[in-house]
């Protein structure tokens, strides 16, 4: 057996769809212009269905009860609760361990760092000291110094 294709399919169920609506109306517009007392009938014998239906299968009120007074307010509150919690507290958390290792940074660059620096200016300028007392700045001091550095260069070669 041989399928129709997609084409044949659309219009064939564009058309019994069409069909199911004129029905419809028909049966619609018989009941309620010829025959007036069939509704009030089956309304009452079918309360519970026409309940139902007249109230669009209470959709609009299923809807208000989840979404616009359920999630939207109790929603909202579950999301602002949210937000003050875990977000806030993830941010608030990020700033408390920034400021702590900010610490530990500070003490870190004062004591090792900076310790460091200062000890090692400390030691350059002990190990100069004796250097600073021979340097005065004044060009005869320093010409005698050579000349006695050269007597004793001398000297020592004379004696050896």
């Amino acid at each position: 057996m041989r399928l129709p294709s997609k084409s044949a399919t659309f219009w064939i169920l564009m058309g019994l769809s069409v069909a199911i609506a004129l029905i419809g109306i028909s049966i619609a517009r018989y009941f309620y212009h010829h025959k007036p007392e069939i509704p009030d009938s089956m309304e009452k014998s079918l309360k519970p269905l026409h309940t139902l239906l007249y109230n669009k299968w209470y959709v609009d009120e299923l809807y208000d009860f989840l979404f616009v007074n359920g999630l939207c307010k109790g929603g909202g509150l579950a999301l602002g609760a949210f937000d003050r919690n875990v977000v806030d507290g993830g941010v608030n958390g990020a700033g408390w361990l920034t400021r702590f290792t900010s610490r530990g940074s500070i003490w870190w660059d004062t004591w090792i760092v900076d310790g460091a620096v200062r000890f090692g200016s400390f030691f350059v300028k002990m190990l100069s000291y004796p250097v600073c007392i021979l340097q005065t700045g004044r060009v005869q001091a320093y010409a005698f110094f050579v000349v006695v550095g050269v007597l004793a260069f001398f000297g020592y070669y004379i004696a050896h």
